[in-house]
């Protein structure tokens, strides 16, 4: 799977080929994956915790109380994350199996409701819609622009010419598709969106990041188009 571009230069290596996101590259302490037995930054990672009822659930924003375990979110580890695969974590925590479809469930709607959080902090500021974010391209700050996945061709079309000039030019952009028009909407408090534009210039860059991260493991999960390198 291509890569996304990083977003000002905050990647100074570059992730495997099949990792399910781009994030940010930091001198975070490394978590082996539950799944796949690799070591990663915690700060690319999935944290999990067992609450006391021995269930599974996702802790986003990793601050949580208690020991958790971690998920790198690739989609081959997604795929094998399966109850047969959930059964080690009964060495360290109580666990109740099977839940495998109910973590999948918590996952997602987890990660939807940190989205829209972070949609609604940023819709003072972000170029909603197709005038909207033609217009913001013309800016050379690096940005990030998420676009349903059945937007129009036309839309497309417009979106990627953008993207090609803003390249020549040397600005930074990074496309990432997620579900659908009406998903975008609702993230937006609007009925249909089919493309955003968010800054990702200075301070703005690290929650660019991280909002792109949680779409394309929303998208992971869910089976949508993962990110594409402009």
């Amino acid at each position: 799977m291509p890569l996304v571009k990083p977003l000002a230069g905050l990647i100074e290596s570059k992730l495997e080929s099949d990792h399910a996101c781009k994030v940010i590259r930091s001198r975070s302490p490394l978590r082996r994956c539950m799944i796949c037995r690799e070591s990663f930054p915690k700060q690319e990672m999935l944290r999990l915790v067992v609450d006391d009822d021995g269930e599974i659930w996702p802790d986003v924003l990793q601050k949580a109380p208690g020991r958790g375990v971690y998920h790198c979110m690739r989609e081959a580890c997604l795929t094998d994350m399966n109850d047969r695969r959930l059964q080690p974590l009964k060495a360290k925590f109580r666990v109740n199996l099977p839940q495998q479809e109910r973590l999948r469930q918590r996952m997602v709607s987890m990660l939807e409701q940190q989205l829209k959080r972070m949609f609604t902090r940023q819709r003072t500021s972000a170029a909603i819609g197709r005038d909207a974010v033609m217009h913001r391209l013309w800016n050379n700050m690096p940005l990030l622009l998420l676009r349903a996945s059945d937007a129009g061709d036309a839309l497309v079309r417009q979106i990627d010419d953008g993207l090609e000039k803003r390249a020549r030019a040397g600005a930074t952009s990074v496309l990432t598709n997620v579900p659908s028009r009406q998903w975008l909407g609702e993230m937006c408090g609007r009925d249909d969106v089919a493309v955003v534009a968010i800054d990702a210039a200075g301070v703005a860059a690290a929650t660019a990041n991280r909002l792109n991260v949680y779409c394309i493991w929303l998208a992971s999960i869910t089976g949508c188009v993962k990110g594409e390198e402009r």
